[in-house]
């Protein structure tokens, strides 16, 4: 007994034929199905493997208003197959919705809206897909890199698992699963694929990229140097390995090797402005706050709005004492992702120019926008704030900014001795002297000046303690 075609096309070659099989085995299934299609798919299909790709398009417009699933399927194939991504999407997505269980529809149009740059469409359609086709790899894998580019990494990082386990080792799937670690803030582990990968393709330059970014961003600083170097070998010059190795000198305090590494880059690509901001930061820990203000400001010619350069202008501004101008650059920075450092230097200014209230206010300000108790800058606001207080006779208000800003920066002997002084006319005596002591014990030199200081409030003060 002769079996009869299993192809599911086999109607579209010749309808008359499948109309004759169907007159000798009527109960087939099969051709009952392909015998109920739309009479414009034969046609349709004739002028499609002739290479008429319009006019088969023409032949099935009448299947396609009924929404015929045979006919929406070829239409699909034959755009796509012409290189019109769109409406094969489209095509596709009204086959799911016909056939809701076709399992090639939603994956299919989630191809096409993927290739299109449609990812929010590409990845509801493929999220349909996996359901259908559970075991289908590269479904999972697509699903993935569309959910990678819709921000959403903790399910695209599970796409890629259900990838890795349908297909050990496929490598798209381990980078992704690498990328989606690194955007979840997890790049110790997402180096951690990569750098396998790398030992069986060695020379395989995206791979070396993302595994340098990953270290980067990791601060495994001795991996970066090491993928930087790999880098180098390959392509000699390459700017990212340079880069690289630049930040992994700033990391280690290699200020002067890192700032000749970032002018390098700059002056290679001066259109980036990375290497001019990491220039300006090299040189303000070198002290060179005139230098790094220029710095700053060519890396405002890229992108003046960057606030991180704006406020390291700023701040070498103030360092180099052109106090008017950082004033301006940080009241501009108010409404910007960096203001409550912003609000810190600029209540700074405000003390060094002796406005209590306005520096005060400026600390507040800094406070509400969550500065934390930790912060350095946020000491030396606190101690700048006290001295004014202190020297205004508020010895209460000033003695506790200083004790909140000596938790932080408790290795400052000059604001000990300072707080000693506070404690002194508050009248606390003990504690006074155990700051002046740690004072003294720190930098010797400040015991004249603690000398002549009680020397002269015993003259206004009999009652008050006397040196000795």
């Amino acid at each position: 007994m002769t079996s009869l075609p299993a192809d599911p096309w086999l109607w579209i070659l010749d309808d008359a034929l499948v109309r004759s099989l169907l007159a000798a085995a009527p109960s087939h299934q099969g051709l009952n199905a392909r015998a109920a299609a739309h009479p414009s798919l034969a046609e349709a299909m004739r002028c499609w493997l002739r290479g008429e790709g319009p006019a088969a398009l023409a032949a099935l417009e009448p299947a396609l208003a009924a929404e015929d699933a045979d006919a929406l399927m070829l239409g699909a194939q034959i755009c796509f197959e012409s290189g019109d991504l769109d409406r094969a999407a489209s095509l596709y997505g009204r086959l799911a919705a016909v056939v809701p269980e076709h399992p090639y529809a939603a994956f299919n149009e989630g191809l096409c809206r993927a290739r299109l740059g449609q990812w929010p469409e590409a990845a509801a359609a493929l999220q349909r897909a996996v359901v259908l086709l559970p075991s289908h790899a590269e479904a999972w894998h697509a699903l993935g890199v569309s959910l990678l580019h819709v921000r959403r990494p903790a399910e695209a990082s599970s796409a890629f698992g259900h990838c890795m386990t349908l297909r050990p080792g496929y490598v798209p799937a381990i980078c992704g699963q690498a990328a989606a670690l690194q955007m979840l803030g997890r790049p110790a582990e997402a180096l951690s694929l990569y750098l396998p990968l790398l030992e069986s393709a060695p020379n395989r330059e995206e791979i070396l990229a993302n595994a340098l970014q990953a270290a980067l961003a990791a601060q495994s600083w001795a991996e970066v140097r090491r993928l930087a170097a790999r880098i180098a070998a390959t392509s000699p010059g390459s700017l990212l390995a340079r880069e690289a190795a630049a930040h992994a000198d700033a990391a280690e305090h290699r200020y002067e090797a890192a700032l000749a590494a970032f002018r390098e880059v700059a002056a290679a690509a001066p259109a980036l402005l990375e290497p001019w901001y990491n220039a300006g930061v090299c040189l303000h820990h070198l002290g060179r706050h005139e230098e790094a203000a220029q710095a700053f400001e060519a890396a405002l010619q890229v992108d003046p709005r960057h606030a991180e350069s704006r406020l390291g202008l700023a701040e070498s501004l103030l360092l180099s004492g052109r106090l008017d101008r950082a004033r301006a650059v940080l009241e501009s920075l108010a409404e910007t992702p960096v203001a409550g450092s912003a609000w810190l230097r600029l209540g700074l200014i405000h003390a060094l120019e002796n406005r209590l209230d306005e520096a005060r206010d400026a600390l507040r300000r800094a406070l509400e926008l969550g500065i934390p108790d930790e912060d350095p800058q946020l000491a030396e606001l606190r101690s700048a704030i006290a001295l004014r207080l202190h020297e205004a006779g508020d010895y209460a208000a000033a003695a506790e900014l200083y004790a909140l800003s000596l938790a932080v920066l408790g290795s400052e002997p000059r604001l000990r001795l300072s707080y000693g002084n506070a404690l002194a006319s508050l009248g606390r005596l003990e504690e006074a002297q155990e700051a002046w002591a740690a004072a003294i014990s720190g930098e010797p030199a400040l015991a004249a000046e603690l000398v002549a200081a009680l020397d002269a409030r015993s003259a206004r003060n009999p009652q008050a303690p006397a040196a000795g």
